[in-house]
């Protein structure tokens, strides 16, 4: 039990470090990080897709 409870803090932690981090970047370079996001849901759907095809 002690080690989940470990495990389960350094994951909270690493999540709000990147969630803190992207908040940075985008208030740094907006145009940056809307493209950056547009990639990521454009790379989602070609996985989506690419799974869906496998199947």
């Amino acid at each position: 039990m002690k080690k989940t409870g470990v495990v389960g803090g350094v994951v909270l932690g690493l999540a709000l470090c990147g969630y803190g981090a992207w908040c940075a970047y985008k208030k740094f370079c907006p145009e940056c990080a809307s493209d950056m996001k547009k990639d990521m849901k454009k790379m989602s759907r070609d996985v989506e897709k690419s799974i869906e095809n496998m199947m």
